[in-house]
């Protein structure tokens, strides 16, 4: 197993460039949802060529800058569907998008369902909902189809609280995880494998005392851990570790929709 860090291949001083690069052109992103943003705009905004933009966003964030603004777009998106009386075609153009298909399609690849779906979601998920979706994922016999990963999850002992883990196939965090579990402490997990030479794992702890009155709309997460491991030798034991962290500036916006996580589908 191997994973990728920044620190592998730039000096530190570089990497520090690099990191105020990304982080200008995320915070830029965030200001300027709706204008046009295409790669150009936002390496000149890095003050970085296009190559190093693209090469260092992945290295530091998971995805490429153009996932990472679809990402903050279907954030707003998920806010706007739930708390306005705009159409979907309105939070479409609202949120950047002049294509209502494109909108849609993305929508429902990162977010887990469609924008009609979505909206008829509850607004609001009380604990006790949350908690006995939990408990009834936890308690049920999940049977794993393809091969075992088996790996740690590891932290501060405080907060207390629900920890989804998931391994993405495409970068963290696109979409319905391929496989994933919960836990109520730190430890082992164990999840279905995918077979692929790539893969990330994410782990996100969500606080027992967190508010879950706007659990569909925002996820509240406290800690979160990332690590994208290359698994060049498929069908060799591997037994990642997962350290759980405060969250970061280059961290991807987490826009699955709560129902769409394996604890709670169904």
């Amino acid at each position: 197993m191997k994973t990728v860090s920044p620190t592998s291949t730039h000096r530190t001083d570089t990497i520090e460039a690099y990191q105020t690069s990304v982080e200008r052109a995320i915070r830029h992103m965030k200001e300027h949802l709706p204008e046009p943003l295409d790669l150009d705009a936002i390496s000149r905004i890095a003050a970085i060529s296009k190559f190093h933009l693209v090469r260092v966003f992945d290295e530091l964030t998971g995805i490429t800058p153009h996932h990472f603004l679809a990402c903050l777009r279907m954030q707003q998106a998920k806010k706007l569907l739930l708390s306005s009386e705009s159409s979907i075609t309105e939070v479409c153009m609202k949120v950047g998008y002049s294509s209502l298909g494109t909108f849609s399609k993305t929508f429902s690849s990162l977010v887990g369902v469609s924008p009609q779906e979505f909206r008829t979601m509850p607004k609001r998920l009380t604990a006790k909902q949350f908690a006995t979706a939990i408990w009834r994922y936890l308690a049920a016999r999940r049977k794993i189809s393809g091969p075992l990963l088996e790996g740690e999850v590891e932290g501060p002992a405080r907060p207390r609280g629900f920890t989804f883990v998931g391994a993405f196939t495409k970068g963290v965090p696109q979409g319905v995880p391929y496989s994933g579990t919960v836990m109520v402490k730190h430890g082992i997990f164990r999840i279905e494998r995918p077979t692929i030479p790539e893969f990330h794992l994410m782990a996100v702890l969500i606080p027992f005392a967190a508010s879950l009155t706007d659990m569909v709309s925002d996820i509240p997460v406290s800690l979160v851990a990332s690590l994208r491991v290359q698994d060049n030798e498929i069908g060799k034991p591997i037994k990642p570790r997962l350290r759980l962290r405060p969250l970061r500036p280059t961290d991807p916006p987490i826009v699955l929709a709560l129902p769409a996580l394996p604890p709670l589908r169904g």
